[in-house]
């Protein structure tokens, strides 16, 4: 019999509750960390952020996704982080609970885009 202590399981996607990440777009850290966060949709399981010539975008995202984009090797750079708001200001330079990768420009940021108009319609 399988047996799990309480809090074994602590991601807040196990707890049933949303993850929380700060989402903007801004031509700089600084502008889009003042568009503050949002909760994201049921099965978002990571907070990202990609950064490009003259833009910074943040959002919810997936870790599938944020997998696919660390095997990719050139254009925008893409960082992932798992816990609530770990994209924001203060954890934006952070090492902790995060994965990087440099991704290809054009398909990353146009599926970030994408992903962050499919969130906000929900």
């Amino acid at each position: 019999m399988l047996s799990l202590k309480p809090g074994a399981l602590s991601c807040s996607v196990c707890e049933g509750r949303a993850l929380k990440c700060h989402t903007c777009v801004a031509s700089t850290e600084e502008d889009c960390n003042k568009q503050g966060s949002t909760s994201c949709p049921q099965y978002a399981d990571a907070c990202s952020t990609i950064t490009g010539p003259n833009t910074v975008m943040k959002s919810c995202s997936y870790k599938a996704f944020c997998d696919k984009a660390h095997s990719s090797n050139s254009g925008a750079k893409m960082e992932c982080c798992f816990g609530d708001d770990c994209n924001g200001p203060h954890h934006s330079h952070s090492h902790g609970n995060s994965s990087q990768a440099l991704a290809c420009s054009p398909v990353v940021l146009m599926a970030a885009l994408l992903l962050r108009m499919a969130f906000s319609q929900l």
